[in-house]
């Protein structure tokens, strides 16, 4: 009896090894607070009641993009630490580049074409054509990060950058994968390195470079995306060596809570330094530590947050958060150009504090943005994915047929 107690035990208290629910729950708040900064930008709507006060948050919400990049490395990293681990098999690098297509390109196409020609051409945003090509080439090759005239001066939704870099990160990841795996150690120092010295040589020449190209250059996220990997692998080796208990999940819950506190510390550090922006590039992979600390503590605390990370709640937010990144910021900012809620005169009223109306805009554009983001989620991004999947497994298995036929 004792030992069907403790075998029972066992099987509760496992780790997931696939799918790891509360993974959801921290890119949906990640996203969520990036969104929240956006709004702030545009409202300047403040979250201080009284002696309670977390302006801190928003107003410290555009780091968070370091999350989601870490995350990023973690989640695409974790079947490779698998097959580490464990043995199991992973997809070939056409496999990886084929699914990540099917995921990133519908959404973001749309996104692009939408603004171009319902808003940008329109409303006749480019001085001249060859500014609407500077622009837009980039764009579809997703190296517009690199460009002034696709950042900085873009008219093609400003928060699209990101996607830039992931998918810069998304056409390496097979080689650094590759090299993970054989030397993990070797690896990790060599992308952390190349991070570190890109980080330091925009901090050294801080004042003469164009900060909206180079604060968000792919190689200063290079040892965030390296923590990711590091996470995954770690946290895989941990499922095999240990087993989990409910002391450790408390344990993991405390450093949870820790690691939040060392958040806001890392927030109010950021708010009292020289540049806000120059911070980012000085700690940018301190905070990438930071935020796997956090992660993986939320992780092994089990069952004291999977309910709150890791429920239907937050699976739903994380799948609909890359339209909701990618629409929010260009729709809050849309929204205020057509004086949407409407306001007269030439000073914005979020700049004479008028609350009626900063809480009315705030409003509107969660509202409209978690509209845009369902409608984009359900009706373009999962529809094209599947049939982008589809149609790459059937040219698959098409080349597959002679073979076949041939008896090899």
């Amino acid at each position: 009896m004792e030992s069907e107690r403790n075998d029972k035990k066992q099987r509760v208290l496992t780790y997931e090894t696939n799918y790891i629910p509360v993974l959801d729950g921290i890119r949906a708040v990640a996203v969520i607070i990036v969104v929240w900064f956006h709004f702030w930008q545009q409202s300047w709507l403040m979250p201080i009641w009284g002696d309670f006060n977390v302006d801190w948050i928003p107003r410290n919400g555009s780091i968070l993009v370091d999350m989601m990049i870490l995350l990023s490395g973690f989640c695409l990293f974790l079947p490779h630490a698998r097959q580490m681990v464990y043995g199991e098999k992973t997809l070939s690098a056409g496999g990886f580049y084929h699914k990540r297509l099917a995921r990133i390109a519908p959404s973001y196409f749309v996104c692009i074409f939408i603004v171009l020609f319902c808003f940008a051409l329109p409303m006749g945003e480019y001085a001249t054509e060859a500014d609407m090509w500077k622009d837009l080439m980039p764009h579809m090759f997703f190296v517009h990060n690199l460009f002034p005239e696709s950042t900085q001066f873009s008219h093609l939704n400003g928060a699209l950058w990101t996607v830039g870099v992931e998918v810069q990160l998304y056409l390496m990841f097979p080689l650094l994968a590759k090299w993970f795996k054989k030397m993990p150690i070797l690896t990790y120092c060599g992308m952390a390195t190349v991070g570190f010295i890109a980080c330091a040589y925009i901090s050294k020449h801080f004042d003469t470079l164009n900060h909206s190209v180079y604060l968000n250059h792919t190689l200063t996220f290079l040892g965030v995306f390296a923590n990711g990997m590091l996470g995954a692998w770690v946290y895989m080796t941990v499922t095999k060596s240990r087993v989990r208990t409910k002391a450790e999940e408390f344990l993991f819950l405390v450093m949870s809570i820790v690691g939040m506190w060392l958040f806001k510390l890392a927030c109010e550090d950021r708010m009292r330094y020289e540049s806000a922006t120059k911070w980012q590039v000085d700690r940018r992979f301190l905070l990438s530590l930071l935020f796997l600390f956090i992660l993986f503590s939320i992780i092994m605390s089990g069952r004291y947050l999977k309910w709150l990370f890791g429920n239907k709640v937050m699976k739903f937010l994380a799948g609909i958060s890359f339209n909701l990144y990618i629409w929010h910021q260009y729709i809050s900012v849309k929204l205020k150009e057509f004086r949407i809620p409407y306001w007269e005169g030439d000073t914005p009223p979020n700049q004479t504090g008028d609350k009626v109306w900063m809480w009315k805009y705030m409003i509107l554009c969660i509202v409209v943005s978690f509209a845009v983001a369902i409608v984009m989620t359900y009706c373009v991004e999962k529809p094209l994915a599947k049939l982008i999947m589809r149609i790459g497994t059937k040219a698959k298995n098409k080349r597959a047929i002679p073979n076949h036929k041939q008896g090899v």
